[in-house]
């Protein structure tokens, strides 16, 4: 069965591009995704803008502007914008062209959710068809530490990520943690794994995890281990061959331990050592659209029939 629908391609779907503490109010961020430029800026009223980042005038990068109460200001002539992508102010003309008056920036679908700042991408310009869950846990809520994370910019696409889902002979050769009891859900944008895994030594004896994908690159996973965890795995394409993967995690406090915290950040480093063995795999590795199978792999074909879903020209199989 090929898979050359995924080939160059782009999925549809919301993907993480920042953690809400990575964008104070005022300030102005850069991204790099989906072989395009965006500027991302949070207004004086909180809320996280996203628009295509070179300006309709004559082409600056706004990620060089500033961010003047609700508005970004290019670097270049001080035209500025609005979180709508309207423009409202050309400090040297006596009118503002109507063209850039009626949004002549293109804006992008923003939610902040669950601490996390996600983006809808559509190669095909569609609207969401689908909403992120808000975990309370995860969304600020008292009595979890704050997000602990780290990326990394791998040489892989996204179909290779979302493989680890399926894949439960590789938790015992790559991370030493076999799978002892595992069963794989598929329905309709969401895919969800909960398995029982023998331990780790960090992580606990005996790890019960609900791993869930909302869409090609959102992953939701509670933990329960030497601390009970809420974890997320994110992938967002840079190009075609490059992606942006972040694993994040925080844990819920003890009041009997004297620093959470601390404890929170050993976790989370024992939690990206383990991410990191998937890592040096994806880097090298090649993509196989027909892999020779053994009776022990995983629904690898069913996962790759749920994926296709999201590209263009792709269908959800029976």
């Amino acid at each position: 069965m090929s898979d050359d629908v995924f080939a160059g391609q782009y999925p549809r779907g919301w993907f993480a591009v920042l953690f809400s503490d990575e964008i104070k109010q005022g300030e102005v961020k850069s991204l790099s995704y989906f072989g395009r430029e965006f500027v991302a800026f949070r207004g004086e009223n909180g809320e996280v803008a996203i628009l295509d980042a070179f300006c309709p005038h004559l082409g600056a990068h706004l990620g060089d502007g500033r961010c003047q109460g609700n508005t970004i200001v290019c670097p270049f002539h001080a035209w500025a914008f609005s979180q709508t992508g309207q423009c409202v102010d050309v400090p040297y003309a006596s009118r503002i062209p109507i063209k850039a008056r009626e949004g002549a920036l293109a804006t992008h679908i923003v939610r902040e959710v669950n601490e996390i700042v996600h983006m809808w991408f559509d190669p095909a310009g569609g609207p969401p068809n689908w909403e992120l869950p808000v975990d309370a846990s995860m969304n600020g809520a008292p009595g979890w530490t704050r997000w602990y994370f780290k990326r990394w910019r791998v040489r892989t696409q996204g179909k290779e990520i979302i493989e680890n889902l399926v894949d439960t002979p590789h938790f015992t050769y790559v991370h030493g943690a076999p799978i002892e009891d595992i069963t794989v859900h598929f329905d309709g944008h969401i895919a969800s794994q909960r398995s029982t895994i023998g331990g780790h030594p960090t992580l606990g004896h005996k790890l019960t995890t609900e791993a869930t994908y909302y869409g090609p690159a959102v992953q939701h996973v509670t933990m329960e281990g030497t601390y009970a965890s809420k974890q997320v795995n994110i992938h967002t394409p840079v190009d075609t061959e490059h992606v942006d993967v972040c694993y994040g995690i925080k844990i819920k406090r003890d009041p009997a331990l004297p620093d959470t915290d601390a404890i929170a950040q050993e976790y989370a480093h024992s939690a990206h050592e383990a991410f990191d063995q998937d890592v040096v795999i994806w880097q090298r590795k090649i993509y196989r659209p027909s892999p020779l199978l053994c009776d022990g792999d995983g629904p690898l074909f069913q996962l790759r029939d749920w994926y296709r879903q999201f590209f263009e020209g792709g269908r959800q199989c029976a």
